[in-house]
């Protein structure tokens, strides 16, 4: 399915603009009252809502699922992050 792929690549060039927007400290040309980063972070979200409504995706639902068991990760924890070849934080 083509159009799953298209979407696909416009959530991660929202992602890159952000990058770029972070990098550059950048104020948004559209929305100069917001930092360029923070509005892509928003552009991306909104993409990816729709990816997954187009796909009738249960999104809260799994949401819910998953901070439910990122919290349980010994991985996901502060302490364990710290320490050498922890996963980033």
């Amino acid at each position: 399915q083509l159009w799953v792929l298209v979407k696909i690549a416009l959530i991660a060039s929202e992602a890159f603009e952000g990058f770029e927007g972070h990098r550059k400290d950048k104020m948004d040309d559209h929305l100069p009252q917001f930092k360029m980063m923070h509005v892509e972070i928003a552009d991306a979200i909104i993409r990816a809502f729709d990816l997954a409504g187009g796909l009738d995706v249960p999104l809260a639902e799994i949401i819910v699922a998953k901070l439910q068991y990122n919290s349980q990760r010994a991985d996901h924890k502060l302490e364990n992050r710290v320490k050498e070849g922890g996963k980033s934080v």
